[in-house]
């Protein structure tokens, strides 16, 4: 099912633009997981290494991305991608 929202040849740069656009607001805990958890994990996991330095640059700009951040789980990412997910998102993981 996750696959389904970021395949690995969809158009990902409309799922980032609606990660950007979602963090934006107020969201409830369940919003925030659901985001982690889903887009942004996959979003990492199958193009981690084109989105990487956009995410680390979003965490350092956005304390409520870098937050967010605190709710992905490594998954399928190669270890490169999540040693910089670590160092971006920064604090505890939820």
């Amino acid at each position: 099912m996750i696959d389904s929202i970021v395949p690995p040849d969809d158009d990902s740069e409309a799922v980032w633009a609606a990660i950007l656009h979602l963090v934006q607001h107020e969201l409830s805990e369940e919003q925030i997981s659901w985001l982690a958890a889903g887009p942004i994990e996959s979003l990492l996991a199958w193009h981690g290494e084109r989105f990487i330095e956009r995410v680390e640059a979003e965490a350092r700009r956005s304390p409520a991305f870098a937050s967010v951040l605190r709710g992905v789980w490594r998954q399928d990412m190669p270890q490169e991608i999540w040693q910089r997910i670590e160092s971006a998102r920064g604090g505890e993981v939820l």
